[in-house]
Protein backbone atom coordinates (compact mmCIF):
# COMPACT_ATOMS: atom_id res chain seq x y z
CA UNK A 1 0.00 0.00 0.00
CA UNK A 2 1.26 3.60 -0.89
CA UNK A 3 2.44 5.95 1.89
CA UNK A 4 -0.82 8.14 3.16
CA UNK A 5 -0.87 11.07 5.59
CA UNK A 6 -3.25 10.16 8.61
CA UNK A 7 -2.00 12.28 11.60
CA UNK A 8 -0.39 15.44 11.61
CA UNK A 9 1.12 18.07 14.74
CA UNK A 10 2.47 21.00 14.54
CA UNK A 11 4.38 22.76 17.62
CA UNK A 12 6.36 26.04 17.75
CA UNK A 13 6.22 26.92 14.01
CA UNK A 14 4.36 30.21 12.90
CA UNK A 15 1.05 30.55 13.83
CA UNK A 16 0.54 26.71 15.18
CA UNK A 17 1.55 26.73 18.55
CA UNK A 18 0.25 23.56 19.11
CA UNK A 19 -2.09 21.97 16.31
CA UNK A 20 -2.69 18.58 15.69
CA UNK A 21 -4.65 17.08 12.53
CA UNK A 22 -6.26 13.65 12.64
CA UNK A 23 -6.93 12.54 9.07
CA UNK A 24 -8.65 9.43 9.62
CA UNK A 25 -11.71 8.41 8.43
CA UNK A 26 -13.85 7.64 11.54
CA UNK A 27 -15.65 4.69 9.18
CA UNK A 28 -12.96 2.80 8.18
CA UNK A 29 -10.29 3.43 10.34
CA UNK A 30 -7.85 4.22 7.70
CA UNK A 31 -6.67 7.65 6.18
CA UNK A 32 -9.13 10.27 4.65
CA UNK A 33 -8.87 10.19 0.33
CA UNK A 34 -9.46 13.92 0.65
CA UNK A 35 -9.18 16.12 2.81
CA UNK A 36 -9.87 20.31 2.79
CA UNK A 37 -8.49 23.36 4.90
CA UNK A 38 -10.29 25.97 5.16
CA UNK A 39 -10.23 29.53 7.20
CA UNK A 40 -9.21 32.85 6.93
CA UNK A 41 -6.37 34.62 5.45
CA UNK A 42 -3.37 34.40 7.75
CA UNK A 43 -4.83 31.00 9.87
CA UNK A 44 -1.86 28.64 7.93
CA UNK A 45 -4.01 27.11 4.98
CA UNK A 46 -1.07 27.33 2.02
CA UNK A 47 1.58 26.64 5.12
CA UNK A 48 0.33 23.50 5.32
CA UNK A 49 0.46 22.25 1.99
CA UNK A 50 4.31 23.30 2.00
CA UNK A 51 4.73 21.60 5.17
CA UNK A 52 3.26 18.10 3.71
CA UNK A 53 5.36 19.43 0.46
CA UNK A 54 8.45 19.16 1.94
CA UNK A 55 7.72 16.25 3.69
CA UNK A 56 8.81 14.29 0.76
CA UNK A 57 11.98 16.22 0.02
CA UNK A 58 14.55 13.25 -0.35
CA UNK A 59 17.52 13.58 1.52
CA UNK A 60 16.49 15.65 4.41
CA UNK A 61 18.01 14.91 8.04
CA UNK A 62 17.12 15.35 11.32
CA UNK A 63 19.99 17.36 13.51
CA UNK A 64 20.31 16.67 16.92
CA UNK A 65 18.45 19.22 18.34
CA UNK A 66 15.83 20.76 16.65
CA UNK A 67 13.93 23.88 18.31
CA UNK A 68 10.65 23.93 16.05
CA UNK A 69 9.12 19.95 15.35
CA UNK A 70 6.18 18.89 13.15
CA UNK A 71 5.05 15.05 13.63
CA UNK A 72 3.44 12.79 11.32
CA UNK A 73 2.25 9.41 11.09
CA UNK A 74 1.65 6.94 7.68
CA UNK A 75 -0.01 3.99 7.29
CA UNK A 76 1.67 1.63 4.88
CA UNK A 77 0.58 -1.94 4.46
CA UNK A 78 -2.19 -2.06 7.38
CA UNK A 79 0.61 -0.91 10.15
CA UNK A 80 1.87 2.34 11.38
CA UNK A 81 4.84 3.78 10.35
CA UNK A 82 5.28 6.50 12.97
CA UNK A 83 7.42 9.50 11.53
CA UNK A 84 8.93 13.02 13.06
CA UNK A 85 10.01 16.19 10.96
CA UNK A 86 11.23 19.10 12.56
CA UNK A 87 11.49 22.25 11.06
CA UNK A 88 14.23 24.89 11.67
CA UNK A 89 14.78 28.49 11.58
CA UNK A 90 18.51 28.65 10.13
CA UNK A 91 19.77 31.83 8.92
CA UNK A 92 22.64 32.32 6.56
CA UNK A 93 24.32 34.11 3.99
CA UNK A 94 23.75 33.77 0.13
CA UNK A 95 23.69 37.05 -1.80
CA UNK A 96 22.67 38.81 1.24
CA UNK A 97 21.04 37.63 4.63
CA UNK A 98 18.23 35.66 3.94
CA UNK A 99 16.31 33.68 6.05
CA UNK A 100 15.64 29.78 5.64
CA UNK A 101 13.50 27.03 6.65
CA UNK A 102 15.13 23.40 6.65
CA UNK A 103 13.11 20.38 6.85
CA UNK A 104 14.58 17.36 8.86
CA UNK A 105 13.30 14.53 9.20
CA UNK A 106 13.53 11.13 11.62
CA UNK A 107 11.57 7.75 11.52
CA UNK A 108 10.39 6.98 15.03
CA UNK A 109 9.82 3.32 16.45
CA UNK A 110 6.02 2.41 17.33
CA UNK A 111 6.38 2.71 20.75
CA UNK A 112 7.79 6.30 20.92
CA UNK A 113 5.76 7.65 18.16
CA UNK A 114 2.47 6.18 20.43
CA UNK A 115 4.24 8.45 23.07
CA UNK A 116 4.83 11.07 21.32
CA UNK A 117 0.95 11.57 20.13
CA UNK A 118 -0.07 10.36 23.27
CA UNK A 119 1.87 13.33 25.14
CA UNK A 120 0.42 16.09 22.90
CA UNK A 121 4.07 17.36 23.19
CA UNK A 122 7.22 17.11 21.64
CA UNK A 123 9.82 14.39 24.08
CA UNK A 124 13.07 14.68 24.75
CA UNK A 125 16.28 13.33 24.47
CA UNK A 126 18.92 12.44 22.12
CA UNK A 127 18.03 12.17 18.50
CA UNK A 128 20.36 10.90 15.49
CA UNK A 129 19.81 12.47 12.24
CA UNK A 130 18.49 9.95 9.27
CA UNK A 131 17.79 10.68 6.12
CA UNK A 132 14.03 10.21 4.66
CA UNK A 133 14.41 7.59 2.41
CA UNK A 134 12.16 4.34 1.02
CA UNK A 135 8.75 4.67 0.42
CA UNK A 136 8.31 7.87 1.62
CA UNK A 137 10.85 9.97 -0.57
CA UNK A 138 9.31 7.14 -3.84
CA UNK A 139 6.04 8.32 -3.19
CA UNK A 140 4.73 10.25 -6.06
CA UNK A 141 3.73 14.13 -4.83
CA UNK A 142 2.65 16.67 -6.61
CA UNK A 143 1.84 20.31 -5.23
CA UNK A 144 -0.19 22.75 -6.78
CA UNK A 145 0.38 26.12 -6.05
CA UNK A 146 -2.06 29.34 -6.36
CA UNK A 147 -2.10 30.89 -9.52
CA UNK A 148 -1.41 34.18 -7.40
CA UNK A 149 2.02 32.55 -6.81
CA UNK A 150 3.27 31.71 -10.39
CA UNK A 151 2.39 34.55 -12.99
CA UNK A 152 1.65 34.06 -16.55
CA UNK A 153 4.31 32.54 -19.14
CA UNK A 154 2.56 33.43 -22.18
CA UNK A 155 5.98 32.47 -24.35
CA UNK A 156 5.40 28.76 -23.32
CA UNK A 157 1.69 29.28 -24.96
CA UNK A 158 2.05 31.57 -28.34
CA UNK A 159 1.39 28.34 -30.17
CA UNK A 160 1.66 24.81 -27.99
CA UNK A 161 4.05 24.50 -24.69
CA UNK A 162 7.84 24.76 -26.09
CA UNK A 163 9.64 21.69 -25.98
CA UNK A 164 10.89 19.57 -28.31
CA UNK A 165 11.09 15.83 -29.16
CA UNK A 166 14.57 15.63 -28.64
CA UNK A 167 14.40 16.30 -24.65
CA UNK A 168 10.99 14.19 -24.57
CA UNK A 169 13.49 11.46 -25.62
CA UNK A 170 15.85 12.15 -23.04
CA UNK A 171 13.16 12.65 -20.29
CA UNK A 172 12.10 9.46 -18.32
CA UNK A 173 8.46 9.19 -17.75
CA UNK A 174 9.34 8.02 -14.08
CA UNK A 175 11.72 10.74 -13.57
CA UNK A 176 10.27 13.14 -10.53
CA UNK A 177 8.15 11.39 -8.18
CA UNK A 178 8.04 14.99 -6.36
CA UNK A 179 6.48 17.72 -9.08
CA UNK A 180 5.41 21.43 -8.57
CA UNK A 181 2.54 21.40 -11.48
CA UNK A 182 1.38 24.93 -12.39
CA UNK A 183 1.72 27.20 -15.56
CA UNK A 184 5.20 27.19 -14.94
CA UNK A 185 5.83 23.57 -15.65
CA UNK A 186 3.33 23.52 -18.74
CA UNK A 187 6.65 21.95 -20.52
CA UNK A 188 6.76 19.51 -18.49
CA UNK A 189 3.25 18.50 -19.35
CA UNK A 190 3.90 18.32 -23.11
CA UNK A 191 7.33 16.38 -22.72
CA UNK A 192 5.43 13.55 -20.47
CA UNK A 193 2.61 13.34 -23.63
CA UNK A 194 5.60 13.25 -26.24
CA UNK A 195 7.55 10.80 -23.75
CA UNK A 196 4.38 8.58 -23.73
CA UNK A 197 3.65 8.49 -26.92
CA UNK A 198 7.27 7.90 -28.41
CA UNK A 199 7.54 4.71 -25.80
CA UNK A 200 4.07 3.78 -26.83
CA UNK A 201 5.57 3.53 -30.71
CA UNK A 202 8.23 1.52 -29.72
CA UNK A 203 6.66 -0.83 -27.52
CA UNK A 204 4.33 -1.59 -31.03
CA UNK A 205 7.46 -2.31 -33.06
CA UNK A 206 8.63 -4.63 -30.55
CA UNK A 207 6.06 -6.09 -30.10
CA UNK A 208 5.18 -6.60 -34.24
CA UNK A 209 8.80 -8.33 -34.44
CA UNK A 210 7.78 -11.13 -31.56
CA UNK A 211 8.40 -14.32 -33.52
CA UNK A 212 4.49 -15.68 -32.93
CA UNK A 213 3.14 -12.28 -34.25
CA UNK A 214 4.94 -12.64 -37.54
CA UNK A 215 2.60 -14.73 -39.10
CA UNK A 216 -0.27 -13.05 -38.41
CA UNK A 217 -1.52 -9.31 -40.19
CA UNK A 218 -0.51 -6.10 -39.09
CA UNK A 219 -3.65 -5.26 -38.44
CA UNK A 220 -4.55 -7.96 -36.09
CA UNK A 221 -1.24 -7.26 -34.43
CA UNK A 222 -1.95 -4.03 -33.66
CA UNK A 223 -5.77 -4.43 -32.74
CA UNK A 224 -4.34 -6.69 -29.92
CA UNK A 225 -1.22 -4.41 -28.75
CA UNK A 226 -3.83 -1.54 -28.46
CA UNK A 227 -6.37 -2.71 -26.00
CA UNK A 228 -3.40 -3.31 -23.71
CA UNK A 229 -1.56 0.11 -24.72
CA UNK A 230 -4.38 2.68 -25.12
CA UNK A 231 -3.47 6.16 -26.87
CA UNK A 232 -2.57 8.68 -24.02
CA UNK A 233 -3.89 11.37 -26.45
CA UNK A 234 -7.08 9.59 -26.44
CA UNK A 235 -7.80 9.60 -22.96
CA UNK A 236 -7.02 12.78 -22.33
CA UNK A 237 -9.53 13.84 -24.76
CA UNK A 238 -12.11 11.83 -22.67
CA UNK A 239 -10.75 13.24 -19.98
CA UNK A 240 -10.35 17.01 -20.74
CA UNK A 241 -14.02 16.59 -23.13
CA UNK A 242 -15.84 16.35 -19.60
CA UNK A 243 -14.56 19.94 -18.62
CA UNK A 244 -14.09 21.34 -22.47
CA UNK A 245 -17.81 20.40 -22.96
CA UNK A 246 -19.70 22.95 -20.51
CA UNK A 247 -17.84 25.82 -22.91
CA UNK A 248 -18.44 24.51 -26.44
CA UNK A 249 -15.15 23.03 -27.11
CA UNK A 250 -12.93 19.42 -27.33
CA UNK A 251 -9.60 18.30 -27.68
CA UNK A 252 -8.46 17.70 -31.64
CA UNK A 253 -6.42 14.60 -30.75
CA UNK A 254 -7.34 13.00 -34.12
CA UNK A 255 -5.96 15.82 -36.20
CA UNK A 256 -2.56 16.27 -33.60
CA UNK A 257 0.50 16.08 -35.43
CA UNK A 258 3.07 13.39 -34.06
CA UNK A 259 6.44 14.70 -33.77
CA UNK A 260 8.92 13.05 -35.86
CA UNK A 261 12.42 15.41 -36.08
CA UNK A 262 14.01 16.11 -33.33
CA UNK A 263 13.07 19.35 -33.46
CA UNK A 264 9.49 18.90 -33.86
CA UNK A 265 7.21 19.52 -31.42
CA UNK A 266 3.83 17.68 -30.76
CA UNK A 267 0.76 19.83 -32.14
CA UNK A 268 -2.18 19.18 -30.70
CA UNK A 269 -5.54 21.77 -30.10
CA UNK A 270 -8.72 22.58 -28.35
CA UNK A 271 -11.52 23.48 -31.24
CA UNK A 272 -14.93 24.53 -30.73
CA UNK A 273 -17.05 22.12 -31.68
CA UNK A 274 -19.55 23.48 -33.83
CA UNK A 275 -17.39 25.50 -36.42
CA UNK A 276 -14.24 23.09 -35.54
CA UNK A 277 -12.05 25.99 -35.46
CA UNK A 278 -8.91 25.83 -33.75
CA UNK A 279 -8.29 28.01 -30.34
CA UNK A 280 -4.90 28.41 -29.71
CA UNK A 281 -4.10 27.99 -25.89
CA UNK A 282 -3.00 31.41 -25.42
CA UNK A 283 -6.45 32.54 -26.50
CA UNK A 284 -8.34 30.21 -23.72
CA UNK A 285 -9.43 32.20 -20.96
CA UNK A 286 -7.37 32.00 -18.43
CA UNK A 287 -9.28 29.98 -15.96
CA UNK A 288 -10.19 27.58 -17.96
CA UNK A 289 -6.42 26.90 -19.80
CA UNK A 290 -4.86 26.99 -16.54
CA UNK A 291 -7.18 24.59 -15.26
CA UNK A 292 -6.78 21.99 -17.83
CA UNK A 293 -3.31 21.87 -18.38
CA UNK A 294 -3.13 21.37 -14.43
CA UNK A 295 -5.26 18.67 -14.84
CA UNK A 296 -3.76 17.33 -17.75
CA UNK A 297 -0.44 17.19 -15.93
CA UNK A 298 -1.56 15.72 -13.44
CA UNK A 299 -3.80 12.82 -14.94
CA UNK A 300 -0.09 12.12 -16.88
CA UNK A 301 2.00 11.76 -14.25
CA UNK A 302 -0.82 9.88 -12.65
CA UNK A 303 -2.20 7.71 -15.91
CA UNK A 304 -2.15 4.24 -15.18
CA UNK A 305 -0.74 4.04 -11.64
CA UNK A 306 -3.59 3.72 -9.06
CA UNK A 307 -2.21 1.37 -7.67
CA UNK A 308 0.80 3.24 -6.75
CA UNK A 309 -1.09 6.07 -4.83
CA UNK A 310 0.61 9.38 -3.87
CA UNK A 311 0.03 12.57 -2.45
CA UNK A 312 -1.58 15.69 -4.23
CA UNK A 313 -1.42 19.08 -2.65
CA UNK A 314 -3.79 21.79 -4.07
CA UNK A 315 -3.81 25.62 -3.27
CA UNK A 316 -6.82 27.62 -4.25
CA UNK A 317 -8.34 25.66 -7.32
CA UNK A 318 -11.23 28.38 -7.73
CA UNK A 319 -8.90 31.23 -8.94
CA UNK A 320 -10.29 32.40 -12.93
CA UNK A 321 -12.89 29.74 -12.43
CA UNK A 322 -16.70 30.96 -13.09
CA UNK A 323 -18.64 29.03 -10.36
CA UNK A 324 -20.07 26.84 -13.12
CA UNK A 325 -16.84 24.68 -13.19
CA UNK A 326 -16.17 24.53 -9.10
CA UNK A 327 -19.46 22.48 -8.37
CA UNK A 328 -18.00 19.18 -9.89
CA UNK A 329 -14.34 20.70 -9.64
CA UNK A 330 -13.16 17.86 -6.81
CA UNK A 331 -14.17 15.20 -9.00
CA UNK A 332 -11.88 16.40 -11.80
CA UNK A 333 -8.99 16.47 -9.33
CA UNK A 334 -10.07 12.99 -8.38
CA UNK A 335 -10.22 11.34 -12.05
CA UNK A 336 -6.97 13.07 -12.78
CA UNK A 337 -5.30 11.00 -10.27
CA UNK A 338 -7.20 7.84 -9.27
CA UNK A 339 -5.48 6.39 -5.99
CA UNK A 340 -4.21 9.55 -4.59
CA UNK A 341 -4.94 10.99 -1.27
CA UNK A 342 -5.80 14.81 -2.10
CA UNK A 343 -4.62 18.15 0.19
CA UNK A 344 -7.12 21.45 -0.74
CA UNK A 345 -6.97 24.53 0.45
CA UNK A 346 -9.73 26.60 -0.46
CA UNK A 347 -11.64 29.70 0.37
CA UNK A 348 -14.90 28.37 -1.86
CA UNK A 349 -17.62 26.80 0.01
CA UNK A 350 -18.92 25.95 -3.59
CA UNK A 351 -15.40 23.28 -3.11
CA UNK A 352 -15.75 22.99 0.82
CA UNK A 353 -19.52 21.44 -0.11
CA UNK A 354 -17.93 18.50 -2.05
CA UNK A 355 -16.03 17.46 0.93
CA UNK A 356 -18.33 15.61 4.22
CA UNK A 357 -17.63 17.10 7.32
CA UNK A 358 -15.11 15.00 8.76
CA UNK A 359 -12.93 15.62 5.91
CA UNK A 360 -13.13 19.52 6.14
CA UNK A 361 -10.80 21.03 8.80
CA UNK A 362 -11.13 25.06 9.56
CA UNK A 363 -8.81 26.71 10.70
CA UNK A 364 -9.30 29.57 12.94
CA UNK A 365 -7.04 31.94 15.54
CA UNK A 366 -8.05 31.51 19.36
CA UNK A 367 -7.34 34.59 21.61
CA UNK A 368 -3.63 33.91 21.98
CA UNK A 369 -3.15 34.32 18.13
CA UNK A 370 -2.33 30.22 17.55
CA UNK A 371 -4.59 28.46 15.32
CA UNK A 372 -7.17 25.89 16.28
CA UNK A 373 -8.63 23.79 13.97
CA UNK A 374 -12.16 21.73 14.17
CA UNK A 375 -14.14 19.33 11.90
CA UNK A 376 -17.12 20.98 9.38
CA UNK A 377 -21.13 19.93 10.31
CA UNK A 378 -22.98 20.34 6.83
CA UNK A 379 -23.45 17.43 5.12
CA UNK A 380 -21.82 17.02 1.75
CA UNK A 381 -23.62 18.19 -1.11
CA UNK A 382 -25.48 20.92 1.01
CA UNK A 383 -26.34 24.10 -0.13
CA UNK A 384 -22.97 26.34 -0.25
CA UNK A 385 -24.66 28.79 1.50
CA UNK A 386 -25.33 26.92 4.48
CA UNK A 387 -21.19 25.66 4.09
CA UNK A 388 -20.35 29.40 3.85
CA UNK A 389 -22.48 30.35 7.30
CA UNK A 390 -22.08 26.98 9.16
CA UNK A 391 -18.34 25.79 8.37
CA UNK A 392 -16.58 29.00 7.39
CA UNK A 393 -18.51 30.93 10.70
CA UNK A 394 -19.84 34.15 7.67
CA UNK A 395 -22.58 36.05 10.33
CA UNK A 396 -23.96 37.24 6.94
CA UNK A 397 -24.05 36.90 3.28
CA UNK A 398 -25.25 40.88 2.37
CA UNK A 399 -23.05 43.33 1.92
CA UNK A 400 -22.97 46.75 3.63
CA UNK A 401 -25.45 47.86 1.35
CA UNK A 402 -27.70 45.18 1.11
CA UNK A 403 -27.72 45.27 4.96
CA UNK A 404 -28.98 48.62 4.67
CA UNK A 405 -31.52 47.62 2.63
CA UNK A 406 -32.82 45.01 4.65
CA UNK A 407 -32.88 47.42 7.54
CA UNK A 408 -35.21 49.59 5.35
CA UNK A 409 -37.33 46.47 4.24
CA UNK A 410 -37.93 45.11 8.02
CA UNK A 411 -38.75 49.04 8.89
CA UNK A 412 -41.14 49.44 6.15
CA UNK A 413 -42.64 46.04 7.37
CA UNK A 414 -43.70 47.66 10.76
CA UNK A 415 -44.50 51.11 9.41
CA UNK A 416 -47.05 50.21 6.65
CA UNK A 417 -48.84 47.90 9.32
CA UNK A 418 -49.15 51.75 11.36
CA UNK A 419 -49.97 53.93 8.30
CA UNK A 420 -53.46 54.69 8.32
CA UNK A 421 -53.41 57.51 5.53
CA UNK A 422 -54.38 54.47 2.42
CA UNK A 423 -52.27 56.46 -0.09
CA UNK A 424 -49.11 56.63 1.66
CA UNK A 425 -49.92 53.22 2.63
CA UNK A 426 -49.83 52.23 -0.94
CA UNK A 427 -46.51 54.28 -1.73
CA UNK A 428 -45.24 52.50 1.17
CA UNK A 429 -46.11 48.99 0.01
CA UNK A 430 -44.76 49.52 -3.34
CA UNK A 431 -41.34 50.33 -1.99
CA UNK A 432 -41.89 47.12 0.60
CA UNK A 433 -42.90 45.08 -2.66
CA UNK A 434 -39.79 46.21 -4.98
CA UNK A 435 -37.44 45.62 -2.57
CA UNK A 436 -38.77 42.19 -1.52
CA UNK A 437 -38.42 41.77 -5.21
CA UNK A 438 -35.26 42.97 -5.64
CA UNK A 439 -33.17 41.12 -3.32
CA UNK A 440 -35.24 38.52 -2.76
CA UNK A 441 -35.94 39.25 1.00
CA UNK A 442 -38.01 37.15 2.58
CA UNK A 443 -40.20 38.83 5.94
CA UNK A 444 -38.75 35.47 7.73
CA UNK A 445 -35.51 35.81 7.16
CA UNK A 446 -33.29 37.18 10.04
CA UNK A 447 -29.62 37.88 8.91
CA UNK A 448 -27.11 37.69 11.73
Amino acid sequence: MAVEIQKLGIAGYRQFQETFFDFTDPKTGKPLRKICFIGGNGTGKSTLLKLLWRIFEPGAELPKSPQRGLILSFLKEEALLWSEAFFSDQTFSQSGDEAAEDLWALALSLKASNELIGLRSLPRGERSGRPVTGDIARTRCLYCPADSEQGFFPEQLRDVPSTNLDAALKWDTDHGVRRVVGQGTVYLFWLELMATIKDREAKLIAYQKIESNRERTIREVEEEFLEGNPDILKELADFWDVILGKAGLEFDYKNASVPIQLTDNLKAYIRLKRSEERIPYVDLSTGLRNFILKLGHIFTMFRGKPENGGVLLIDEPENSLYPDFLFDLVGHYERAAPGAQIFMATHSPIIAAQFRPEERFILEFDENGGVTVRNGVTPEGDDPNDVLMRDFAVRTLYGPKGLEKWKRFRELDRVIQEETDPATRRVLLKEYMDLGKAYNFSPDEVPA
